[in-house]
């Protein structure tokens, strides 16, 4: 989870001015640029999502970490508007898409009693990331250029994170090396996969489906647009890009706040008990951004989109284990994961434009809510529903 960050819009948007201006872009160019970048890489998703069912997690992992080494080269050395592009698309698909991927089907798998708590654990690890890049990243930029910057990054990712990675993969709980030594998983639902009708063509065809998916697509939607764009808003409010970014740690502590609240929530309730609460949080922080300028804007703005962030992924990866099983879970997290970086593609790009028709990030603000709170209304009237489902795919096992 915090090899993502490479991959993943908060990091990449803290170049984006320096980009603009090394490359001569708009915000609306840069912004339809990764868009398109990151609109290849869900359409790769929907095919490279179903790896996480016929490879190990380590194996898989071992691969997604060279592949995000290199991207992370290339957009150092990019020397024109196409190769960055190119490496736009990489650190997507590796960084944002299989990396957490991976990790999160792996993680939904092995835990079933504890499977929340297991991903708002994991999820730590993005928060960290979220507290101190940033910061790191701005003064990076400022001291040593930005394109030193990610060769600091392949580094850290190739000779740090990947042999990590690979390593704590190697053994998982319910694994070879673990049943020839004896052990068994403890929190394993069985020794079979739950959810064998839910096959990806089942799954697409159900009415329930395809509402709650457009509903969680909010936040990655919303949220990497606004951090995308975020020299617009800061430069709209008159607040100085470093005294923004420094409180991002405001967001990842409320975010592991979050995130392990929700997992204990999930545990005891279901994930789908939590979804109409979920945007909530975040519908306010848009309203504020909207109508107020004054310095205390900023932390409440972190703190707010913290609550929904921390307990959005944590929501995300449990409930889909926990509607649709775990016997087809790769294939089925592909197509949430799929929609999820496509709309991460499409926010950036869209807000870009009505940027450059004058229409700045916080005076979106009203649109950014009215959708978390349309949302939330249609989980709501959906809880029967989702109980339904629930239930149906347990009952066998009662």
């Amino acid at each position: 989870m915090f090899s993502s960050l490479a991959g993943q819009t908060l990091f990449i948007a803290l170049f984006g001015a320096a980009i603009r201006a090394e490359f001569g872009l708009s915000d609306g160019q840069y912004g339809l640029i990764y868009t398109a970048a990151t609109l290849c890489s869900a359409i790769c998703l929907i095919w490279a999502g179903t790896l996480p069912d016929r490879l190990p997690a380590a194996v898989l992992a071992g691969g997604i970490a060279a592949g995000l080494t290199i991207m992370c080269l290339t957009i150092s050395f990019a020397p024109s508007v196409l190769v960055l592009g190119i490496a736009l698309f990489g650190l997507r698909f590796f960084g944002q898409g299989m990396t957490t991927h991976n990790a999160a089907t792996a993680i939904s798998r092995w835990f079933n009693r504890f499977r929340g708590r297991a991903l708002a654990i994991s999820q730590l690890g993005l928060n960290t990331g979220e507290a101190i890049l940033p910061v790191l990243v701005a003064f990076g930029i400022a001291a040593i250029g930005w394109r030193s910057v990610w060769l600091v990054a392949a580094a850290v990712v190739a000779l740090v994170l990947a042999p990590a990675i690979v390593f704590l993969f190697a053994n998982p709980p319910d694994g070879k090396r673990a049943r020839a030594a004896g052990f068994t998983n403890p929190d394993a639902a069985s020794t079979e996969h739950t959810g064998s009708q839910w096959t990806r063509r089942k799954v697409l065809a159900d009415p329930v489906f395809w509402p709650v998916l457009i509903g969680l697509l909010a936040m990655p939607a919303i949220s990497t647009a606004i951090f995308f764009h975020q020299t617009n808003l800061v430069a709209d409010k008159g607040w100085g890009l470093l005294t923004f970014a420094a409180f991002f740690p405001v967001m990842s502590v409320t975010s592991v706040i979050s995130s392990m609240a929700s997992g204990w929530l999930i545990d005891r309730f279901g994930a789908y008990r939590l979804l109409p609460f979920l945007l909530l949080p975040a519908a306010l922080s848009h309203l504020l951004i909207w109508q107020f300028s004054a310095f205390w804007v900023i932390p409440a703005f972190f703190l707010l989109n913290g609550f929904t962030n921390g307990a959005n992924g944590t929501i995300m990866n449990a409930m889909w284990a926990e509607l649709y099983g775990t016997r087809h879970l790769g294939s089925v997290r592909a197509i949430a994961t799929s929609a999820m970086v496509l709309s991460s593609a499409v926010g950036p790009g869209i807000v870009g434009v009505f940027i450059d028709q004058g229409v700045s990030v916080a005076a979106q603000g009203p649109f950014f809510a009215g959708y978390c709170i349309a949302a939330s209304i249609v989980f709501f009237t959906l809880q029967g529903r989702l109980e339904m489902r629930k239930e149906a795919l347990y009952a066998p096992s009662l």
